[in-house]
């Protein structure tokens, strides 16, 4: 029964430092990843649009922010028109 006592004594002053832990490890995880999103239009008409590049910001773990990042990558085709959009996460 002592030894019961002191070991549970043990284990409730643990508690807090195990849930102090567990949230620095399940934070630590996920972090901010810019994705940079490239868009070129190519094509015969003249004066068409210079390339542009836009960023955002995606706050994940970096594999499910690489993928969330890269399926915004377009492309579309419209009167001879080619626009092409392509996202990599940084």
């Amino acid at each position: 029964m002592i030894i019961f006592d002191s070991m549970f004594l043990q284990l409730k002053r643990l508690f807090p430092l195990i849930i102090v832990g567990l949230v620095v490890f399940m934070t630590s995880c996920t972090r901010e990843y810019i994705c940079q999103c490239v868009v070129k239009y190519s094509g015969n008409p003249p004066g068409l649009p210079d390339t542009a590049t836009h960023e955002f910001l995606i706050k994940d773990t970096k594999k499910e922010a690489a993928k969330k990042c890269e399926a915004n990558s377009t492309s579309a085709t419209q009167d001879n028109i080619t626009m092409v959009e392509t996202c990599r996460l940084y």
